[in-house]
């Protein structure tokens, strides 16, 4: 039986090998950038959840760069986790725009006390049940955590996910723990999948 890893490193080389991974390159040991990154994010905009919502959290993957740029286009405010969960900021949008980088983060960011209203998470693969493989360091599971935690979030907050295609595997129900936060949407520059839970 394939472990995470091994679906990992095969979506990692599919992604590279058919040119699909997009900068920053290689995309092994990454939450990949993708051709067709752009389209995919700006399906958030079908979201209910997404229009509705006052402060949306996003993982600080270069992949999720865009999203984060949307969000405080949209007039929405910003949550982030510092590289490492070290920390929790959240960002305001302004006038003029600014860069979501993860050294614009630290430079425009305040301590995170705004309820976040809707999660955007990364991933290396997801299966149409929801289940998501991350880069193998937990990160996202215990960014998701954190908020739940210190009332944050709301434990039936929504998890989106924003990935290509290739990303999408057939089955990682045996491989994931009660500790793997599920995902509700999967945007991907084709369309959305949006997720039965029970």
């Amino acid at each position: 039986m394939a472990t995470k890893e091994d679906i990992r490193q095969r979506i990692w080389g599919r992604l590279e090998t058919e040119d699909i991974a997009a900068f920053p390159r290689p995309c092994f040991g990454r939450i990949p950038n993708f051709a067709g990154n752009d389209v995919a994010t700006m399906r958030l905009l079908e979201l209910a959840e997404f229009r509705a919502a006052r402060c949306v959290f996003s993982a600080p993957d270069y992949a999720l760069k865009r999203a984060r740029d949307l969000v405080l286009e949209r007039g929405k405010v910003l949550a982030v986790a510092t590289p490492h969960v070290r920390s929790f900021l959240e960002i305001h949008p302004r006038d003029k725009p600014i860069s979501t980088t993860i050294k614009g983060l630290f430079k425009h960011g305040v301590p995170l006390v705004t309820p976040v209203d809707l999660i955007v998470q990364g991933s290396v693969g997801v299966d149409r049940r929801g289940n998501r493989l991350g880069k193998g360091k937990g990160y996202g599971d215990k960014e998701i955590a954190y908020l739940r935690e210190r009332g944050l979030a709301k434990p039936d907050v929504k998890v989106v996910t924003i990935v290509h295609e290739a990303q999408i595997v057939d089955d990682l129900s045996t491989l994931v723990d009660e500790n793997d936060v599920r995902v509700d949407y999967i945007l991907m520059p084709g369309g959305v999948i949006s997720v039965n839970r029970p």
